[in-house]
């Protein structure tokens, strides 16, 4: 379980010594610096500087502090080994847990670079709403920010983060058929890992199974051994089995109405294949405003040849992943992503 504790002197140079960010978030790497927010807030009056950890592991920090009458600004930062596991929302929810508590404020604002949408969309996912613009000098520069804000009222409404499993077209016909996935070796041991794991959290399993009534139809036809579901998945527990017709699970499907209707806000990707109804369905959700998780080794593909060229099955997936990772979602291994359910809900 993960608990917030105050900024201690010892805490600094370890927290000073984290390696950098990755390249996409280097950008933020100042905030743990010499000069950086440790700097800035420390000592600061009626500021808390808050330490996340978890097993006696350091997962990140936070601050409040307080701007006019009841209003507080909060500022995060993870270890730069801890991103995309969940831990942000996470730590967020529990220090505005902490800031909301009894009467200490009413307001609880941030500002966020207004080139980092995928923080945007995590911080409206969790209740916050835009208020603004504004400039900030960092490292001798001004950059763009989008500020936002939360109410008291708004926060205490805010149920606890719902996450829900896609189990994409795990079917004969990826196994015994006429598309065997071969990359990467064991995905199927790994889906099954990540299906157990959802139930034992009680996160909801959405199985998706693909059909193909096209006159002629070679693949996916309804009444033949490949359009059948594996055994393995067929036999273990889900919520919901849906059918779809087209490589977007959104279209054409109940998908939309039953997330909605549990109010889900996070989807994890697995099953097959990576670059096809994977990789559609992730785009899907980014664009309707889903926080997307992707299992990096619970999909899976197939080397390709046809008339536009040739591309081997790890190519072609690691392609997808990387492209999914630069925008649309947290690229994840499925033990990574079961060792952030243990954290994210407690």
């Amino acid at each position: 379980m993960i608990a917030l504790r105050p900024l201690r002197p010892d805490d600094i140079p370890i927290i000073r010594s984290w390696p950098p960010y990755p390249p996409e978030f280097s950008m933020l790497d100042y905030a743990l610096r010499d000069g950086g927010w440790l700097d800035e807030y420390r000592g600061k009056e009626a500021t808390e500087i808050l330490v996340a950890e978890h097993n006696d592991d350091m997962l990140g920090f936070s601050i409040l502090t307080k701007k006019t009458g009841t209003s507080a600004e909060f500022r995060i930062a993870l270890h730069p080994h801890r991103l995309g596991q969940g831990l942000g929302r996470t730590l967020t929810r529990l220090t505005l847990a902490r800031g909301f508590s009894g009467t200490a404020y009413e307001k609880i604002v941030l500002i966020v670079r207004k080139n980092n949408p995928r923080a945007q969309r995590l911080y409206e996912s969790i209740g916050f709403r835009p208020c603004g613009e504004c400039t900030e000098l960092v490292n001798g520069e001004q950059v763009p920010f989008l500020q936002m804000e939360m109410d008291k009222m708004s926060f205490e409404g805010v149920k606890t983060m719902s996450e829900a499993l896609l189990v994409i077209d795990v079917q004969n016909e990826y196994f015994t058929g006429k598309l065997p996935v071969t990359f990467p070796h064991g995905s199927i041991v790994t889906i099954l890992q990540a299906m157990d794991a959802a139930h034992a959290a009680r996160i909801p399993v959405i199985v998706i199974q693909h059909a193909n009534r096209a006159a002629g139809a070679a693949a996916f036809v309804p009444g033949t051994p490949g359009f059948e579901l594996h055994p393995e998945v067929e036999k273990r527990p889900h919520d919901v089995l849906i059918e779809k017709t087209l490589p977007g699970s959104f279209t054409g499907t109940n998908l939309e109405a039953w997330l909605k209707e549990r109010k889900i806000d996070t989807v994890t990707i697995a099953g097959y294949m990576t670059q096809m109804c994977c990789d559609t369905t992730a785009r899907q959700a980014f664009h309707r405003g889903y926080v997307v998780k992707f299992l990096s080794d619970a999909t899976g593909t197939l080397a390709i040849t046809n008339s536009a060229g040739a591309v081997s099955a790890e190519e072609l997936h690691r392609a997808i992943l990387v492209t999914q990772q630069m925008r649309f979602s947290q690229v994840m291994t499925t033990q990574e992503w079961i060792s952030s359910l243990a954290i994210s809900y407690q």
